[in-house]
């Protein structure tokens, strides 16, 4: 029982944390500390957005529904295409024309909206991707807040999809399709009385009043 309690008494000090001596009086080792392998590794840094800055110009393209402009790099690469696209035929009388905006794009993931940076503001796009072309495209209103950030943006327009940043100069150009693809103020005048005229739960139904387009 002695020589029990004898072997016993280091175990407990070491767990109360004291200094413990063995029988000749020598210290014994402290425990080893834990290994680096052991310890939880550092997450990896967050992938950089890459930006890249083209030089070139804009022009006007062929398009089988609306009209279309497209920025050209020096490289002769075509950056950036904005459309004012007409309504289809089922969209059915008086449907109003929608911008369509496209970039290349060659990620690994889809991009769930394209960014619109500009210096009157910031706009965002729902994105859809267009494999066998390897580009991504988006379809907004002319009365929302990316087509005033393009008609009324000056010097550079950053297009931006998931990690990739496409800088270029916006043009007149621009600012004239968004412009002209909106409908007449004669008949946003017309939508707005008669959404004040209509009653409260056909308002309600409809989404309420129509935003009220901003001007170049």
């Amino acid at each position: 029982m002695k020589e029990f309690l004898i072997l016993a008494a280091p175990l407990a000090l070491v767990a109360c944390g004291g200094d413990v001596t063995q029988a000749s009086g020598d210290a014994m080792p402290a425990p080893s500390p834990i290994a680096a392998s052991d310890k939880a590794e550092k997450a990896e840094p967050a992938p950089e957005k890459q930006v890249t800055q083209f030089a070139g110009s804009w022009s006007d393209a062929e398009t089988t529904n609306g009209q279309r402009i497209v920025f050209t790099s020096e490289a002769g690469e075509d950056v950036i295409s904005l459309t004012c696209q007409d309504p289809d035929a089922f969209a059915g009388e008086g449907a109003p024309k929608a911008l369509v905006l496209s970039r290349p794009y060659e990620g690994d993931e889809a991009p769930t909206q394209i960014g619109l940076l500009t210096s009157a503001g910031n706009g965002a796009i729902q994105a859809r991707v267009l494999e066998e072309e390897d580009a991504v495209t988006g379809m907004f209103d002319t009365r929302s807040q990316a087509a005033r950030s393009l008609a009324n943006g000056r010097g550079d327009l950053r297009i931006v999809v998931g990690l990739s940043e496409y800088v270029v100069p916006t043009d007149a150009r621009v600012a004239s399709l968004v412009e002209a693809c909106r409908p007449p103020i004669e008949d946003v005048v017309k939508e707005l009385n008669a959404a004040e005229d209509a009653p409260d739960g056909d308002e309600a139904k409809s989404g309420g009043a129509p935003e009220t387009p901003g001007g170049s």
